[in-house]
């Protein structure tokens, strides 16, 4: 019998950078079980995620068979590689298997009901998609052996495959009349057996241990380790809600290995030293404990890895704090609350903490020396203007950064559902997945999300109000603000009510500056990037004038990012706004005393930072300089804020740049450039977005008390 010829795709456009730099771990599971399953016939299999090369590779290759991810975010080129194939042979069968479908994923039925039309919606998608044979709804490795099974049977003919007009189990596919949808039988995720503690999963031979994955172990690539696969939870909004299948687990002793494998790999690399780890819930089980104390025997071997990505679980947020002690505080500790309303709570079928178990955990990563951030998700069901900022009030109040993003309603979830979408009103918009678009053999190609932009509950300028308030809150979360903040609560001075006053005074009319340009840009483009049809926005950024701005970053980009990197190239005249609004709103609060301490911390917050010498690569743009100061403000932020009164002290410091936190943040940035083709500013955007949780005192220079 002839080998068969495998393409495998988690293809990833970077036009202007890569969305998602993760090892593609996905299409290695899938690789590693079909040559262990195949074990009959001569595999010759390709792992890819650059679309130019799998495009080539569909001539050079010429493959019988592609699996292609799909994703909200690579859905149109997967699609594309397929219609790319099917002209070079149409013999070739084209597969999908992912998230981005109508009938979601872990579905037991895809049938019409009165809730949802999820049959008529799946039919629709692969009409829509002709070049597709099949899209794999169940598990990938299941799904995409009993497809390569069957075209090995027929002879490595698709047409005769096709031709039987049968379903194929794990998959479904347009009958040969085009009438309508063949549905296979559900496969069952690999691994259900048992309980969490058997490992099922380690039927699946390692990706990382066999080789397959070495070559995207270069520096460029973040290691990816899925822990687990599926998630107890039902949250309406996330594409694993309507998962019916329970969690399915590596073993401690296999990830040991791939971490150990990995780690002697890469550690001397230049580029990233992050790893990510795939799991919803990461540090729900006792095993995951159990992992960190591997893991720290790698980091103890090779100090690699210098940060570990990773979601917090729903509950036992304690085992999230011993797997971080155990890892040397480099675990990231994320708190995605989505809302603090509990009507909106219910409405997603979303169970978070309660707000003293909340507190609590805050509490715990402070003494850690780690600034909390929260995500908040607008508009869901339930959430008004009024809830979204008590929310913010509450997590402000407790020194928590909120982080604000829309509401994407995934086609494969809950409530990108007909019932949940006539239930709550919601009115959908089309923007583009910033970056996340190419031309590729002269065919535009463009990832779009589905977004909501109010509800029953919050207007279209509700969201929108909200939205830009989100920017101003962005903003003073970064750390540079941490010791006003800190100044503030000594003084009695709500930062929320602060915030608000932040926010109020950049909005009038008579305010201006750089800083009034950027925010009515933010503003500007916040309502601009959406569109009310997926045609509309593809007419207008098939424009050569807007796709060339596009390509250059100056629409199209995640807007808090780029926003924000803006936003710190003017951070004196953020200072100088931030202290105005305090002079002149909570003047009630200071005195001839206190305006000494106000004073202080302007002046040595103005000269703390050099983001100027690291962007522009200058390491002697500020070699040193000299300030004097009334107050030891300095000293008190290490006192832990204790009486203003023992620090009334005329002091000398003297500043000077770090080169070694100079070096290291070019070195990032120059990575992120190399990987996305960004400027600096850009560049930076990223980084922030990336690092939101590690702060800010990268960017400080080293100081010294003279007297």
């Amino acid at each position: 019998m002839k080998k068969i010829k495998i393409l495998l795709g988690d293809p990833r456009h970077h036009t202007v950078g890569v969305h998602s730099n993760f090892v593609p771990i996905g299409i290695g599971y899938i690789g590693a079980y079909l040559k262990k399953k195949l074990n009959n016939i001569e595999v010759e299999m390709i792992l890819e995620t650059e679309p130019e090369i799998i495009l080539e590779s569909l001539k050079s290759f010429k493959p019988d068979i592609i699996g292609m991810s799909n994703y909200i975010w690579n859905s149109d080129i997967s699609n594309l590689i397929c219609k790319e194939a099917k002209k070079i042979n149409s013999n070739i069968l084209c597969a999908l298997g992912g998230p981005e479908f109508p009938a979601g994923t872990g579905a037991r039925k895809i049938e019409d009901t009165t809730k949802d039309k999820t049959y008529s919606k799946s039919f629709k998608y692969l009409i829509d998609r002709p070049s597709v044979d099949y899209f794999v709804y169940s598990d990938g490795e299941v799904g995409f052996l009993e497809l390569t099974k069957e075209l090995i049977k027929n002879n490595f003919n698709l047409n005769i495959l096709k031709d039987n007009d049968e379903p194929i189990l794990g998959s479904v596919s347009i009958s040969k009349d085009k009438t309508k949808l063949l549905i296979g039988n559900y496969i069952p995720r690999i691994g259900m057996q048992g309980s969490v503690k058997t490992y099922g999963r380690d039927i699946i031979p390692s990706p990382y241990l066999s080789g397959m994955l070495d070559k995207f172990l270069d520096g460029s690539f973040i290691p990816a380790f899925e822990t687990a696969r599926g998630c107890p939870f039902m949250c309406t909004f996330c594409d694993q809600g309507l998962d019916e299948s329970k969690i399915t687990t590596f073993s401690t002793e296999r990830l040991s290995e791939e971490m150990e494998y990995v780690g002697k790999k890469i550690h001397k690399l230049p580029g990233t030293k992050n790893i990510a780890i795939f799991d919803s819930n990461f540090g729900l089980f006792q095993k995951d404990v159990d992992l960190s104390e591997h893991i720290l025997k790698v980091m103890n071997k090779y100090d690699w890895p210098m940060y570990i990505e990773a979601l917090t679980p729903k509950k036992n947020w304690e085992n999230s704090l011993k797997i971080n002690d155990n890892l040397k505080n480099r675990l990231e500790l994320h708190l995605s609350m989505q809302s603090m309303n509990i009507q909106t709570l219910t409405d997603i079928k979303r169970k978070n903490w309660t707000t003293e178990q909340y507190i609590e955990f805050v509490r715990e990563l402070e003494k850690r020396g780690r600034t909390p951030t929260c995500e908040i998700i607008i508009p869901l069901p339930g959430e008004t203007k009024k809830t979204y900022f008590d929310g913010i009030k509450f997590l402000m109040d407790n020194n928590v950064q909120p982080g604000t993003y829309t509401l994407m309603m995934l086609c494969g979830a809950e409530l990108g559902r007909d019932e949940a979408i006539n239930k709550f009103e919601m009115k959908s918009k089309y923007r583009i997945l910033p970056k996340q678009f190419g031309k590729y053999n002269n065919n535009f190609c463009f990832e779009i999300e589905t977004i909501c932009v109010s509800t029953n509950t919050m207007s279209e300028k509700d969201y929108l109000e909200c939205r830009n308030y989100s920017f101003v809150v962005n903003l003073l979360s970064y750390q540079v603000f941490t010791p006003i903040y800190k100044m503030l609560k000594k003084l009695d001075i709500n930062w929320y009510d602060f915030s608000i006053k932040v926010n109020e005074t950049i909005k009038r009319k008579d305010f201006n500056g750089k800083l009034k340009d950027l925010y009515n840009s933010f503003c500007k483009e916040s309502a601009e990037e959406i569109f009310d049809t997926k045609e509309q926005l593809i007419n207008f950024y098939s424009d050569k004038n807007n796709y060339e701005k596009l390509s250059n970053g100056v629409i199209g980009e995640n807007l808090i990012g780029k926003y924000s990197a803006l936003s710190l190239m003017v951070l004196d005249e953020m200072f100088d706004t931030v202290y105005n609004v305090l002079e002149t709103y909570f003047n009630e609060k200071i005195n001839e005393k206190t305006i000494t301490v106000i004073n202080s911390s302007r002046k040595w917050l103005k000269n703390l930072y050099m983001i100027d010498e690291i962007l522009y690569i200058d390491k002697n743009r500020i070699s040193e300089n000299n300030i004097n100061i009334d107050f030891d403000f300095p000293s008190w932020l290490q006192s832990n804020q204790d009486d203003f009164e023992r620090y009334y002290n005329s002091t000398n410091y003297k500043f000077e740049n770090n080169i070694d936190k100079m070096t290291y943040v070019q070195s990032e940035l120059n990575t992120i450039i190399r990987n996305s083709g960004s400027d600096k500013t850009r560049a930076l955007g990223r980084y922030l977005l990336q690092h939101a949780s590690r702060g800010m005192n990268i960017f400080e220079r080293n100081y010294q008390k003279i007297n």
